[in-house]
C-alpha cells in the first residue's frame, strides 16, 4: 500500500508547474467541474435542506392542530414550527448567497 502511495505521489520529471500546474502530466484523473456543476450540486443540497424543513414544518403544524388542550404538545409544536421556518429561511438564503457568489466568479 505504501509503495502504491509513493508511486502515486511522485511528481514526474516532465512536470512544468506554472501558476495553474497546466504542464504537469500525472496519474491523477482530470475533473472538468466548473461553475455549472458547482451551482447544480449546491442547488440540490439546498433543495434537500428546504424539503426537509418543509416536511418538518408540516409535521409540526399537524401536531399543533391535533394538540387540543395539551399545553406541552402545543409548546413543543410552536417551537418546532419556529425552528422549521428558521431552517427554511437559512436554506433559501444560503441558496441565494451561493448563487450570487458563484455568479460573480
Amino acid at each position: 500500500m505504501l509503495e502504491r502511495f509513493l508511486l502515486f505521489a511522485q511528481r514526474p520529471n516532465n512536470c512544468n508547474l506554472g501558476n495553474d500546474g497546466a504542464g504537469c502530466q500525472t496519474t491523477l484523473p482530470q475533473v472538468a467541474a466548473g461553475q455549472p456543476e458547482l451551482r447544480t450540486a449546491l442547488s440540490i443540497v439546498f433543495a434537500v435542506a428546504a424539503g426537509v424543513a418543509l416536511i418538518s414544518l408540516m409535521i409540526a403544524a399537524l401536531n399543533y392542530v391535533t394538540a387540543f388542550s395539551d399545553q406541552d404538545k402545543i409548546i413543543r409544536s410552536r417551537r418546532n414550527i419556529i425552528y422549521s421556518l428558521l431552517g427554511l429561511l437559512i436554506a433559501l438564503s444560503a441558496e441565494a448567497i451561493v448563487l450570487t457568489v458563484v455568479g460573480k466568479l
